[in-house]
Protein backbone atom coordinates (compact mmCIF):
# COMPACT_ATOMS: atom_id res chain seq x y z
CA UNK A 1 0.00 0.00 0.00
CA UNK A 2 1.35 3.42 -0.94
CA UNK A 3 1.82 6.17 1.62
CA UNK A 4 -0.91 8.16 -0.12
CA UNK A 5 -3.49 5.39 0.32
CA UNK A 6 -2.24 4.71 3.82
CA UNK A 7 -2.80 8.33 4.88
CA UNK A 8 -6.27 8.33 3.29
CA UNK A 9 -7.14 5.03 5.00
CA UNK A 10 -5.91 6.21 8.38
CA UNK A 11 -7.89 9.45 8.01
CA UNK A 12 -11.04 7.55 7.07
CA UNK A 13 -10.61 5.11 9.97
CA UNK A 14 -10.02 7.93 12.44
CA UNK A 15 -13.10 9.78 11.23
CA UNK A 16 -15.12 6.54 11.27
CA UNK A 17 -14.19 5.88 14.89
CA UNK A 18 -15.03 9.46 15.84
CA UNK A 19 -18.34 9.35 13.94
CA UNK A 20 -19.35 6.04 15.51
CA UNK A 21 -18.56 7.25 19.01
CA UNK A 22 -20.34 10.57 18.48
CA UNK A 23 -23.33 8.85 16.88
CA UNK A 24 -23.63 6.37 19.73
CA UNK A 25 -23.34 9.18 22.26
CA UNK A 26 -25.91 11.29 20.42
CA UNK A 27 -28.33 8.40 20.08
CA UNK A 28 -28.01 7.37 23.72
CA UNK A 29 -28.34 10.97 24.91
CA UNK A 30 -31.43 11.61 22.78
CA UNK A 31 -33.04 8.34 23.90
CA UNK A 32 -32.31 9.18 27.50
CA UNK A 33 -33.97 12.58 27.10
CA UNK A 34 -37.07 11.10 25.45
CA UNK A 35 -37.38 8.35 28.05
CA UNK A 36 -36.86 10.89 30.83
CA UNK A 37 -39.84 12.92 29.57
CA UNK A 38 -42.00 9.81 29.34
CA UNK A 39 -40.91 8.65 32.79
CA UNK A 40 -41.63 12.09 34.27
CA UNK A 41 -45.17 11.98 32.87
CA UNK A 42 -45.80 8.46 34.24
CA UNK A 43 -44.36 9.33 37.66
CA UNK A 44 -46.44 12.49 37.80
CA UNK A 45 -49.64 10.47 37.20
CA UNK A 46 -48.55 7.90 39.74
CA UNK A 47 -47.97 10.57 42.35
CA UNK A 48 -51.57 11.85 42.00
CA UNK A 49 -53.05 8.59 43.28
CA UNK A 50 -50.59 7.78 46.06
CA UNK A 51 -52.79 9.31 48.80
CA UNK A 52 -56.15 7.99 47.58
CA UNK A 53 -58.06 5.13 49.13
CA UNK A 54 -58.58 1.96 47.11
CA UNK A 55 -62.20 2.76 46.34
CA UNK A 56 -61.30 6.27 45.34
CA UNK A 57 -58.57 4.90 43.11
CA UNK A 58 -61.11 2.75 41.27
CA UNK A 59 -63.39 5.71 41.00
CA UNK A 60 -60.57 7.77 39.67
CA UNK A 61 -60.29 5.40 36.74
CA UNK A 62 -64.06 5.56 36.25
CA UNK A 63 -64.93 1.92 37.13
CA UNK A 64 -66.46 -0.01 39.99
CA UNK A 65 -64.88 -2.98 41.70
CA UNK A 66 -65.60 -6.11 39.70
CA UNK A 67 -65.14 -9.25 41.70
CA UNK A 68 -63.02 -12.05 40.21
CA UNK A 69 -62.68 -10.66 36.76
CA UNK A 70 -60.27 -8.65 34.69
CA UNK A 71 -61.38 -5.67 32.67
CA UNK A 72 -59.96 -4.26 29.49
CA UNK A 73 -59.05 -0.77 28.41
CA UNK A 74 -59.97 0.71 25.06
CA UNK A 75 -57.47 3.41 24.00
CA UNK A 76 -58.44 5.98 21.39
CA UNK A 77 -55.85 4.58 18.96
CA UNK A 78 -53.94 1.56 20.14
CA UNK A 79 -50.24 2.28 20.62
CA UNK A 80 -50.49 6.05 20.18
CA UNK A 81 -48.32 8.27 22.31
CA UNK A 82 -51.33 9.66 24.22
CA UNK A 83 -52.76 6.20 24.96
CA UNK A 84 -52.69 5.20 28.61
CA UNK A 85 -53.14 1.72 30.05
CA UNK A 86 -54.06 1.27 33.71
CA UNK A 87 -54.30 -1.74 35.96
CA UNK A 88 -55.22 -1.96 39.66
CA UNK A 89 -54.26 -4.95 41.81
CA UNK A 90 -56.04 -5.26 45.14
CA UNK A 91 -54.56 -6.70 48.30
CA UNK A 92 -56.56 -9.91 48.01
CA UNK A 93 -54.96 -10.55 44.59
CA UNK A 94 -57.84 -9.44 42.44
CA UNK A 95 -56.89 -7.55 39.31
CA UNK A 96 -58.93 -4.83 37.69
CA UNK A 97 -57.92 -3.81 34.17
CA UNK A 98 -59.47 -0.60 33.01
CA UNK A 99 -61.17 -0.58 29.61
CA UNK A 100 -62.09 -3.18 27.04
CA UNK A 101 -58.87 -3.29 25.02
CA UNK A 102 -57.14 -6.60 24.47
CA UNK A 103 -53.85 -5.46 26.02
CA UNK A 104 -53.27 -6.98 29.44
CA UNK A 105 -50.43 -5.47 31.46
CA UNK A 106 -47.93 -7.95 32.84
CA UNK A 107 -47.94 -8.69 36.54
CA UNK A 108 -45.48 -6.71 38.62
CA UNK A 109 -42.15 -8.23 39.50
CA UNK A 110 -41.63 -9.15 43.16
CA UNK A 111 -39.07 -6.38 43.33
CA UNK A 112 -41.71 -3.87 42.23
CA UNK A 113 -44.08 -5.00 44.99
CA UNK A 114 -41.38 -4.66 47.66
CA UNK A 115 -40.28 -1.19 46.56
CA UNK A 116 -41.36 1.87 48.54
CA UNK A 117 -41.02 4.06 45.48
CA UNK A 118 -42.56 3.87 42.02
CA UNK A 119 -40.62 1.58 39.69
CA UNK A 120 -40.26 1.81 35.91
CA UNK A 121 -39.63 -0.85 33.27
CA UNK A 122 -40.09 -1.39 29.54
CA UNK A 123 -41.76 -4.47 28.07
CA UNK A 124 -43.36 -5.69 24.87
CA UNK A 125 -47.03 -6.65 25.28
CA UNK A 126 -48.92 -7.94 22.27
CA UNK A 127 -46.43 -6.29 19.88
CA UNK A 128 -46.77 -2.99 21.70
CA UNK A 129 -43.68 -1.56 23.37
CA UNK A 130 -44.79 -0.17 26.73
CA UNK A 131 -43.24 1.88 29.49
CA UNK A 132 -44.81 0.84 32.78
CA UNK A 133 -44.77 2.54 36.17
CA UNK A 134 -45.75 0.45 39.21
CA UNK A 135 -46.82 2.11 42.48
CA UNK A 136 -47.60 0.30 45.75
CA UNK A 137 -50.11 2.21 47.91
CA UNK A 138 -51.30 1.90 51.50
CA UNK A 139 -48.66 -0.59 52.53
CA UNK A 140 -49.55 -3.03 49.83
CA UNK A 141 -53.37 -2.65 49.91
CA UNK A 142 -53.40 -1.47 46.30
CA UNK A 143 -50.91 -1.78 43.45
CA UNK A 144 -51.48 0.60 40.55
CA UNK A 145 -49.80 0.14 37.15
CA UNK A 146 -49.89 2.82 34.48
CA UNK A 147 -48.42 2.16 31.05
CA UNK A 148 -47.69 4.30 28.04
CA UNK A 149 -46.75 3.10 24.54
CA UNK A 150 -43.26 3.84 23.25
CA UNK A 151 -44.36 3.56 19.63
CA UNK A 152 -43.81 7.23 18.77
CA UNK A 153 -40.55 7.37 20.76
CA UNK A 154 -39.21 4.24 19.05
CA UNK A 155 -40.18 5.63 15.65
CA UNK A 156 -38.43 8.94 16.39
CA UNK A 157 -35.34 7.14 17.63
CA UNK A 158 -35.37 4.94 14.51
CA UNK A 159 -35.42 8.00 12.29
CA UNK A 160 -32.61 9.51 14.32
CA UNK A 161 -30.58 6.29 13.95
CA UNK A 162 -31.06 6.33 10.18
CA UNK A 163 -29.95 9.95 10.03
CA UNK A 164 -26.91 9.26 12.18
CA UNK A 165 -25.91 6.19 10.13
CA UNK A 166 -26.43 7.98 6.83
CA UNK A 167 -24.59 11.08 8.01
CA UNK A 168 -21.80 8.98 9.45
CA UNK A 169 -21.29 7.06 6.22
CA UNK A 170 -21.32 10.28 4.25
CA UNK A 171 -18.80 11.81 6.66
CA UNK A 172 -16.53 8.77 6.41
CA UNK A 173 -16.64 8.84 2.61
CA UNK A 174 -15.97 12.58 2.61
CA UNK A 175 -13.09 12.11 5.06
CA UNK A 176 -11.59 9.40 2.86
CA UNK A 177 -11.76 11.64 -0.20
CA UNK A 178 -10.32 14.63 1.61
CA UNK A 179 -7.65 12.37 3.14
CA UNK A 180 -6.68 11.23 -0.34
CA UNK A 181 -6.39 14.83 -1.53
CA UNK A 182 -4.37 15.83 1.52
CA UNK A 183 -2.15 12.76 1.17
CA UNK A 184 -1.54 13.54 -2.50
CA UNK A 185 -0.45 17.04 -1.58
CA UNK A 186 1.61 15.83 1.38
CA UNK A 187 3.56 13.17 -0.50
CA UNK A 188 4.26 15.37 -3.52
CA UNK A 189 7.65 16.47 -2.06
CA UNK A 190 8.45 12.82 -1.30
CA UNK A 191 7.68 11.88 -4.91
CA UNK A 192 9.96 14.66 -6.15
CA UNK A 193 12.67 13.49 -3.74
CA UNK A 194 12.27 9.90 -4.95
CA UNK A 195 12.68 10.97 -8.58
CA UNK A 196 15.80 12.99 -7.74
CA UNK A 197 17.33 10.13 -5.76
CA UNK A 198 16.57 7.73 -8.60
CA UNK A 199 18.27 10.02 -11.10
CA UNK A 200 21.37 10.31 -8.88
CA UNK A 201 21.47 6.55 -8.33
CA UNK A 202 21.25 5.93 -12.08
CA UNK A 203 23.82 8.53 -13.08
CA UNK A 204 26.21 7.83 -10.16
CA UNK A 205 26.99 11.55 -10.13
CA UNK A 206 27.27 12.19 -6.41
CA UNK A 207 28.07 15.88 -6.87
CA UNK A 208 24.38 16.62 -7.45
CA UNK A 209 22.26 17.73 -4.52
CA UNK A 210 18.59 17.54 -3.60
CA UNK A 211 16.75 20.85 -3.37
CA UNK A 212 15.70 21.59 0.22
CA UNK A 213 12.56 23.66 0.70
CA UNK A 214 10.97 24.27 4.09
CA UNK A 215 11.55 22.98 7.61
CA UNK A 216 9.28 19.93 7.69
CA UNK A 217 10.21 16.26 7.90
CA UNK A 218 10.60 15.93 4.13
CA UNK A 219 13.02 18.85 4.10
CA UNK A 220 14.95 17.22 6.94
CA UNK A 221 15.07 13.98 4.95
CA UNK A 222 16.42 15.90 1.95
CA UNK A 223 19.10 17.52 4.11
CA UNK A 224 20.16 14.17 5.52
CA UNK A 225 20.30 12.73 2.02
CA UNK A 226 22.53 15.59 0.95
CA UNK A 227 24.82 14.74 3.85
CA UNK A 228 24.88 11.16 2.59
CA UNK A 229 25.75 12.42 -0.89
CA UNK A 230 28.59 14.46 0.60
CA UNK A 231 29.95 11.32 2.22
CA UNK A 232 29.53 9.28 -0.95
CA UNK A 233 31.25 11.93 -3.02
CA UNK A 234 34.09 12.14 -0.53
CA UNK A 235 34.35 8.35 -0.43
CA UNK A 236 34.42 8.16 -4.22
CA UNK A 237 37.13 10.81 -4.38
CA UNK A 238 39.11 9.00 -1.68
CA UNK A 239 38.72 5.76 -3.57
CA UNK A 240 39.96 7.33 -6.80
CA UNK A 241 42.85 8.95 -4.95
CA UNK A 242 43.73 5.66 -3.26
CA UNK A 243 43.81 3.83 -6.59
CA UNK A 244 45.83 6.61 -8.20
CA UNK A 245 48.33 6.85 -5.35
CA UNK A 246 48.54 3.07 -5.03
CA UNK A 247 49.32 2.80 -8.71
CA UNK A 248 52.03 5.40 -8.34
CA UNK A 249 53.57 3.64 -5.34
CA UNK A 250 53.37 0.24 -7.01
CA UNK A 251 55.04 1.48 -10.16
CA UNK A 252 58.47 2.01 -8.54
CA UNK A 253 59.01 -1.46 -7.00
CA UNK A 254 57.46 -3.15 -10.02
CA UNK A 255 59.77 -1.26 -12.37
CA UNK A 256 62.80 -2.14 -10.28
CA UNK A 257 61.70 -5.77 -10.07
CA UNK A 258 61.13 -5.97 -13.85
CA UNK A 259 64.54 -4.41 -14.51
CA UNK A 260 66.31 -6.91 -12.28
CA UNK A 261 64.50 -9.83 -13.90
CA UNK A 262 65.32 -8.58 -17.39
CA UNK A 263 68.98 -8.31 -16.47
CA UNK A 264 68.97 -11.88 -15.25
CA UNK A 265 67.16 -13.06 -18.39
CA UNK A 266 69.11 -11.16 -21.05
CA UNK A 267 72.59 -10.95 -19.65
CA UNK A 268 75.03 -13.36 -18.25
CA UNK A 269 76.09 -12.13 -14.85
CA UNK A 270 78.46 -13.52 -12.31
CA UNK A 271 77.30 -15.34 -9.26
CA UNK A 272 78.16 -12.44 -7.02
CA UNK A 273 76.23 -9.93 -9.13
CA UNK A 274 73.40 -12.40 -9.53
CA UNK A 275 73.12 -12.76 -5.78
CA UNK A 276 73.01 -8.98 -5.46
CA UNK A 277 70.28 -8.68 -8.10
CA UNK A 278 68.24 -11.44 -6.46
CA UNK A 279 68.58 -9.78 -3.08
CA UNK A 280 67.36 -6.51 -4.57
CA UNK A 281 64.46 -8.30 -6.24
CA UNK A 282 63.60 -10.01 -2.97
CA UNK A 283 63.60 -6.64 -1.22
CA UNK A 284 61.26 -5.23 -3.85
CA UNK A 285 58.91 -8.21 -3.40
CA UNK A 286 58.93 -7.68 0.35
CA UNK A 287 58.10 -4.02 -0.18
CA UNK A 288 55.28 -4.96 -2.55
CA UNK A 289 53.88 -7.44 -0.01
CA UNK A 290 54.00 -4.83 2.75
CA UNK A 291 52.37 -2.26 0.47
CA UNK A 292 49.58 -4.65 -0.53
CA UNK A 293 48.95 -5.53 3.12
CA UNK A 294 48.64 -1.86 4.03
CA UNK A 295 46.41 -1.18 1.04
CA UNK A 296 44.10 -3.97 2.13
CA UNK A 297 44.01 -2.48 5.64
CA UNK A 298 42.99 0.88 4.20
CA UNK A 299 40.46 -0.42 1.68
CA UNK A 300 38.81 -2.83 4.09
CA UNK A 301 38.14 -2.76 7.78
CA UNK A 302 40.15 -5.69 9.05
CA UNK A 303 38.87 -5.11 12.55
CA UNK A 304 35.19 -4.78 11.68
CA UNK A 305 34.30 -8.12 13.26
CA UNK A 306 36.23 -7.40 16.44
CA UNK A 307 33.87 -6.67 19.32
CA UNK A 308 34.65 -3.48 21.27
CA UNK A 309 35.37 -3.97 24.94
CA UNK A 310 37.38 -2.61 27.85
CA UNK A 311 41.02 -2.13 26.83
CA UNK A 312 43.96 -1.33 29.11
CA UNK A 313 46.15 0.94 26.97
CA UNK A 314 49.12 0.17 29.21
CA UNK A 315 48.89 -3.53 28.39
CA UNK A 316 48.58 -2.79 24.66
CA UNK A 317 51.68 -0.56 24.73
CA UNK A 318 53.66 -3.12 26.78
CA UNK A 319 52.89 -5.84 24.22
CA UNK A 320 54.14 -3.66 21.34
CA UNK A 321 57.24 -2.59 23.27
CA UNK A 322 58.20 -6.17 24.12
CA UNK A 323 57.80 -7.22 20.50
CA UNK A 324 60.15 -4.47 19.30
CA UNK A 325 62.66 -5.28 21.99
CA UNK A 326 62.79 -8.95 20.93
CA UNK A 327 62.56 -8.59 17.14
CA UNK A 328 64.38 -5.34 16.47
CA UNK A 329 66.63 -5.04 19.50
CA UNK A 330 65.24 -1.56 20.10
CA UNK A 331 65.19 -0.32 23.66
CA UNK A 332 61.65 0.91 24.38
CA UNK A 333 60.67 2.51 27.69
CA UNK A 334 57.02 2.50 28.75
CA UNK A 335 55.38 4.74 31.34
CA UNK A 336 51.69 4.06 31.76
CA UNK A 337 48.88 4.86 34.17
CA UNK A 338 45.62 2.91 34.54
CA UNK A 339 44.08 4.21 31.31
CA UNK A 340 41.10 2.06 30.43
CA UNK A 341 39.14 2.78 27.26
CA UNK A 342 36.42 0.99 25.31
CA UNK A 343 37.70 -0.13 21.93
CA UNK A 344 39.05 -2.88 19.72
CA UNK A 345 42.25 -4.23 21.23
CA UNK A 346 43.81 -5.61 18.03
CA UNK A 347 43.13 -2.41 16.11
CA UNK A 348 44.64 -0.25 18.85
CA UNK A 349 47.66 -2.54 19.04
CA UNK A 350 48.14 -2.10 15.29
CA UNK A 351 47.94 1.69 15.68
CA UNK A 352 50.58 1.74 18.44
CA UNK A 353 52.77 -0.65 16.47
CA UNK A 354 52.68 1.58 13.38
CA UNK A 355 53.70 4.64 15.40
CA UNK A 356 56.52 2.77 17.12
CA UNK A 357 57.62 1.37 13.74
CA UNK A 358 57.76 4.88 12.33
CA UNK A 359 59.85 6.02 15.31
CA UNK A 360 62.14 3.01 14.92
CA UNK A 361 62.67 3.82 11.23
CA UNK A 362 63.82 7.40 11.88
CA UNK A 363 65.76 6.84 15.09
CA UNK A 364 69.47 6.18 15.14
CA UNK A 365 70.54 2.65 16.06
CA UNK A 366 70.62 2.24 19.82
CA UNK A 367 68.54 5.37 20.42
CA UNK A 368 65.79 5.02 22.98
CA UNK A 369 62.09 5.21 22.20
CA UNK A 370 59.75 6.18 25.01
CA UNK A 371 56.01 5.57 25.21
CA UNK A 372 53.84 7.45 27.68
CA UNK A 373 50.23 6.53 28.45
CA UNK A 374 48.30 9.12 30.42
CA UNK A 375 44.51 9.50 30.71
CA UNK A 376 43.77 7.75 27.43
CA UNK A 377 46.56 9.49 25.50
CA UNK A 378 49.44 7.51 23.97
CA UNK A 379 52.59 9.50 23.11
CA UNK A 380 55.54 7.89 21.32
CA UNK A 381 58.76 9.93 21.49
CA UNK A 382 61.89 9.24 19.44
CA UNK A 383 65.32 10.78 19.25
CA UNK A 384 65.35 11.24 15.47
CA UNK A 385 65.57 14.34 13.35
CA UNK A 386 61.88 15.24 13.77
CA UNK A 387 59.58 16.65 11.09
CA UNK A 388 60.12 19.51 8.73
CA UNK A 389 57.62 22.28 9.40
CA UNK A 390 55.98 21.90 5.99
CA UNK A 391 55.61 18.13 6.49
CA UNK A 392 53.75 18.25 9.82
CA UNK A 393 50.26 18.98 8.35
CA UNK A 394 50.56 16.00 6.01
CA UNK A 395 52.13 13.20 8.06
CA UNK A 396 48.83 11.34 8.48
CA UNK A 397 47.87 11.57 4.80
CA UNK A 398 47.90 8.48 2.63
CA UNK A 399 51.11 7.82 0.70
CA UNK A 400 52.66 11.05 1.96
CA UNK A 401 56.40 10.71 2.34
CA UNK A 402 58.74 13.50 3.27
CA UNK A 403 61.92 14.12 1.31
CA UNK A 404 63.96 12.44 4.05
CA UNK A 405 61.63 9.39 4.09
CA UNK A 406 61.79 8.68 0.37
CA UNK A 407 65.13 7.00 0.75
CA UNK A 408 63.70 4.78 3.50
CA UNK A 409 61.62 1.64 2.89
CA UNK A 410 57.90 2.03 3.32
CA UNK A 411 54.80 3.16 1.51
CA UNK A 412 53.68 6.16 3.52
CA UNK A 413 50.55 4.36 4.70
CA UNK A 414 51.51 3.50 8.28
CA UNK A 415 50.40 6.74 9.96
CA UNK A 416 47.31 7.02 7.75
CA UNK A 417 46.23 3.61 9.07
CA UNK A 418 46.76 4.96 12.59
CA UNK A 419 44.48 7.90 11.82
CA UNK A 420 41.80 5.63 10.38
CA UNK A 421 41.80 3.40 13.48
CA UNK A 422 41.77 6.36 15.87
CA UNK A 423 38.98 8.05 13.90
CA UNK A 424 36.94 4.85 14.14
CA UNK A 425 37.35 5.04 17.93
CA UNK A 426 36.24 8.68 18.06
CA UNK A 427 39.73 9.89 19.01
CA UNK A 428 42.30 12.36 17.65
CA UNK A 429 45.86 11.94 16.36
CA UNK A 430 48.73 14.38 16.78
CA UNK A 431 52.31 14.82 15.57
CA UNK A 432 54.79 17.47 16.74
CA UNK A 433 58.48 18.12 17.14
CA UNK A 434 60.03 17.81 20.56
CA UNK A 435 61.89 20.79 21.94
CA UNK A 436 65.02 18.75 22.67
CA UNK A 437 65.02 17.05 19.26
CA UNK A 438 63.07 14.19 17.82
CA UNK A 439 59.32 13.87 17.34
CA UNK A 440 56.23 13.05 19.37
CA UNK A 441 53.46 11.12 17.63
CA UNK A 442 50.38 9.66 19.24
CA UNK A 443 46.64 9.75 19.77
CA UNK A 444 44.00 10.46 22.39
CA UNK A 445 40.93 8.32 22.93
CA UNK A 446 37.65 9.02 24.78
CA UNK A 447 36.58 6.78 27.65
CA UNK A 448 34.02 5.13 25.33
CA UNK A 449 32.78 5.40 21.76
Amino acid sequence: MTIRRRIASVSAIAVAVAVVLISIGTFMGARQQVMAQIDDGLLARASLIEELRPAAILGLFGVERREGMQGRIVPPRRGDFDTSYSQVILRDGRVVNIGDDDVVLPEPDPGDLNSTHPTLRSEWVDDVHLRIVTTVLRQGEVVVQIARPLTEADAAMGRLAVLLIGGGLLGIALAGGLGLLVARHAVRPISALTITIGDIAESQVFSERVDVDGEDEVAELAREFNVLLDQLESSKQEQARLVRDAGHELRTPLTALRTNLEILQRHEVGSEEQASILAAAHAEVEELAALMSELIDLATDRYEDEVPGPVDLGEVVDAVAQRYRKRRGRFVTVTADASDVVGKRQALERAVSNIVGNAHKFSAPGAEITIDVTAGTVTVTDAGTGFDSHDLPHVFERFYRSAAARSQPGSGLGLSIVKQIVDDHGGEVFARNRAGGGAEVGFSLPADF
